[in-house]
């Protein structure tokens, strides 16, 4: 494992992060409501809305699968970050290239703020951070940049193929670490397809009784030192090298 976390990598793998906060609402259907209260408060950075795919699902049928209940319906659209509205889901992303945790947990914090004033927002359930990398070094697209040994009897697949997904339990944390070798995305601005290992890691902390708003705000930075933490623990010291990292002097 990496002790040396770097505070930014010159060459940046980040394709997107995302901030995501579940609750239920006080006053139903939410997706109908906040998208406007939230276009009027972000205009100047939201200035595009558009309608999602699950916006178009009947009410009843969405009711009856809990597997739709945090399908986002609306967009808020700024220059490379949205706002993406659902009945019991809000999430803020922020698209490559990456602004720096400083200015995305200020529009995050900015967000939750304004929220919460609408009084739409009866219980939080959970809230989390995912950032989706993909490792694209120029070299083969395998394992073999993870600190990661994976054998199927006495078969090595760190050149093979793979598709990986667990959970792993830090304290009150769940993190989602998810790896795809190799992996094809296609990107707005790139020419051709961007080529790697995707590693996709989504730190979720449940929200108890006892917390409430506070626990956002506070608990927000901590959430992000640790999936930084579990990102830079997946990578060989190598393969960090590679990625040109900046160290807080």
């Amino acid at each position: 494992m990496n002790t040396k976390i770097p505070a930014r990598l010159k060459k940046e793998p980040l394709l997107e992060a995302i901030w995501e906060m579940r609750f239920s609402g006080s006053t139903s259907p939410v997706a109908d409501l906040l998208p406007g209260i939230l276009f009027k408060s972000f205009s100047g950075k939201y200035g595009r809305a558009g309608k999602l795919p699950a916006a178009d699902m009947p009410a009843p049928v969405v009711e009856q699968d809990p597997n739709l209940w945090y399908l986002p319906k609306m967009r808020l659209e700024g220059a490379n970050q949205s706002i993406q509205i659902g009945d019991r889901v809000v999430s803020l992303s922020c698209r490559r290239p990456y602004s720096g945790w400083a200015r995305f947990s200020a529009d995050i914090r900015e967000l939750t703020q304004a929220l919460k004033e609408t009084g739409l927002i009866e219980r939080i359930e959970r809230f989390s951070l995912k950032y989706i990398d993909l490792i694209d070094l120029k070299k083969n697209a395998d394992l073999q940049h993870l600190d990661l040994k994976l054998m199927l009897g006495k078969y090595d697949l760190a050149a093979k193929p793979v598709q990986l997904r667990t959970e792993i339990r830090e304290n009150d944390l769940i993190h989602l670490v998810q790896i795809i070798s190799p992996a094809e995305v296609d990107f707005p601005g790139t020419e051709g397809r961007l080529k790697g290992v995707l590693v996709d890691i989504d730190s979720i902390k449940t929200v108890t009784g006892g917390e409430s708003w506070d626990s956002l705000d506070q608990r927000l930075d901590e959430l992000h030192a640790s999936c930084k933490r579990m990102f830079f623990s997946i990578l060989k010291p190598e393969t960090v090298e590679s990625l040109e990292p900046e160290y807080e002097v």
